[in-house]
């Protein structure tokens, strides 16, 4: 299927990491003092990292946050109103948001992309969003998806390749650690849209509380997302073998911008942390527009939103963490970036022993 040039182009570019590299790394880890696999899952990590790049050792680190509105966010999904989503970002910029408190704490930059936040409900232009990576594609965010749907396929396409365009300019940065991240009120809505759509699993199994919602809300919630499917469904269809058309219709900015980012970091052969629900949505279907993407990316924590474990499932992949988060921002992600260090450096720190077990 043809895309764009950009996009395109970054599908073909994108080749499955060294399988001869991983191979050589279990052998040396086996040879170390150490019983056999006996650091689990972080040898895993090693060998999948030494399958990127060979003796690769994260050196400079960044989170992107993908941010946009929702138009969704209309229907009452959310705890939250779509002004919020310029709060935090505000915060974000001025280095007081949470993310900003954990990747001082693990040594990574922070930057925020606005793809479509609505400064309109900012009436008395008090919020301050110097700083930002302006890639404003929808000037008020995503139309709202229970009317027809949430973005033209250009725009759906654009996003894609603007996550490209910006994985690319940090990686001549020389960035080679990257975790996602994202903020827009009610993005769990369009993620278990696009969850919905791709799976059709029940709506009960993979719809979650999002911002803090009741039960009255969380059925609501259900019900909005069912109506935007059968409304996009009856119009044009939805086409779910081209992921940029379910992401045309049901998804969001954010969503796409962060599978963009996927692919952009893998066509430059750089390791990048997937964080919660909606970044793994987002990775679903970055893995599949291309299979190969699958490589770089590197699973953080189990989110508390229920459709987590069943993306996690399709991708073949385990958390490492399991704390309860769901915040999103990228705050998940960015607490495996020690790990991954501490990947990196087992045979750089014992291989100077001889062989024992």
């Amino acid at each position: 299927m043809r895309y764009s040039k950009i996009l395109d182009e970054t599908i073909k570019n994108i080749v499955p990491s060294s399988r001869e590299r991983m191979v050589e790394k279990e052998r040396e880890l086996n040879s170390l003092l150490k019983t056999p696999k006996g650091l689990g899952k972080l040898e895993e990590l090693a060998i999948q990292i030494e399958g990127i790049k060979k003796d690769y050792r994260p050196e400079k680190k960044i989170v992107i946050v993908m941010a946009a509105d929702n138009g969704v966010e209309r229907e009452k999904v959310s705890k939250s109103e779509r002004i919020i989503t310029q709060y935090v970002v505000e915060a974000m910029l001025q280095g007081k948001s949470s993310i900003n408190a954990l990747g001082k704490t693990f040594g990574a930059d922070i930057e925020v992309v606005d793809l479509g936040i609505d400064e309109s409900e900012d009436t008395e232009g008090e919020i301050n969003l110097t700083g930002i990576i302006n890639r404003k594609l929808m000037k008020a965010g995503t139309r709202n998806i229970v009317e027809g749907s949430a973005m033209d396929y250009i725009t759906a396409v654009k996003a894609v390749e603007t996550g490209i365009e910006i994985a690319d300019i940090f990686a001549k940065k020389e960035y080679n650690l990257f975790a996602t991240g994202e903020m827009g009120i009610g993005n769990t809505t369009t993620s278990s849209a696009v969850l919905k759509v791709l799976t059709d699993l029940s709506l009960d199994d993979i719809t979650g509380y999002g911002s803090g919602i009741d039960e009255k809300t969380l059925e609501h919630k259900k019900n909005v997302i069912q109506r935007a499917i059968d409304v996009n469904n009856g119009k044009e269809g939805i086409d779910t073998s081209d992921i940029i058309d379910v992401l045309s219709k049901v998804g969001g900015l954010d969503i796409a911008g962060i599978a963009g980012i996927y692919l952009g970091c893998a066509k430059n052969s750089i390791p990048v942390v997937i964080d919660g629900f909606i970044s793994s949505v987002a990775a679903l279907c970055a893995y599949r527009l291309c299979e190969n993407v699958k490589d770089y990316m590197i699973p953080s924590h189990m989110s508390e939103e229920p459709g987590m474990k069943y993306i996690i499932e399709e991708l073949g992949m385990e958390p490492f963490l399991f704390m309860n988060m769901k915040l999103g921002e990228g705050t998940g992600a960015v607490m495996m970036f020690p790990v991954i260090e501490a990947a990196c450096n087992i045979a750089r720190t014992v291989r100077k022993y001889p062989e024992v077990w």
